[in-house]
């Protein structure tokens, strides 16, 4: 009798093609991380996360806009995550390099003591174009009195959807697949009726 289980999917299935013809959506742009030196271990995009000599620390891109507006000015947010205490950190020391050799300093000036969760916002005076790939420089890191080496990231703009509104479906929805997952889900877990 495998034909509520066929019944069930089809209908989650019709479901789920309904509910994205009920959907607004945003095409936008957005920098990103897309390379990663090799001697840093990490992941990649506009919300990369990586480990330099024992601190944590991720890289969030600040600049996102809908594709049809103008490309705003680079901003990215860093966050770090130290294991131990006696990191700091200077956001004058980071730069963006163009590929016609121009560099941009984002705004700092003094080393600062980290600890979890220390974040800082970058600003720099340009805008990264689609198509165009640049590198930023993370200097300014330090592990007490000794100044670690600069680590330089590629990065680039990137297009993406964003579904920014959902319609009266939504409820529907909720209301017909929340059922469907619950009772497909004893199903799903011995194999069949």
């Amino acid at each position: 009798m495998k034909t509520p289980t066929r019944f069930v999917r089809s209908l989650a299935l019709l479901a789920c093609c309904v509910l994205s013809g009920a959907c607004a959506t945003t095409r936008y742009t957005q920098s990103s991380i897309d390379a990663l030196p090799p001697t840093v271990e990490g992941s990649t995009g506009s919300r990369a996360a990586m480990e330099i000599e024992g601190l944590k620390l991720r890289i969030q891109a600040l600049d996102r806009t809908p594709e049809q507006e103008a490309i705003p000015h680079l901003a990215l947010r860093i966050e770090f995550e130290p294991r131990e205490l006696g990191y700091s950190f200077d956001p004058g020391q980071v730069l963006l390099r163009t590929p016609d050799g121009q560099e941009w300093r984002a705004r700092g000036g003094r080393y600062l003591p980290l600890t979890p969760r220390s974040a800082f916002d970058l600003r720099f005076d340009v805008a990264v174009e689609p198509g165009t790939r640049v590198e930023l420089v993370l200097g300014g890191l330090a592990r007490g009195t000794k100044r670690l080496e600069p680590v330089s990231f590629g990065l680039s703009r990137q297009r993406g959807t964003s579904i920014d509104r959902m319609y009266w479906l939504e409820a529907l929805a909720i209301v017909t697949l929340t059922p469907l997952a619950v009772a497909a889900a004893p199903v799903a877990a011995t194999g069949g009726i």
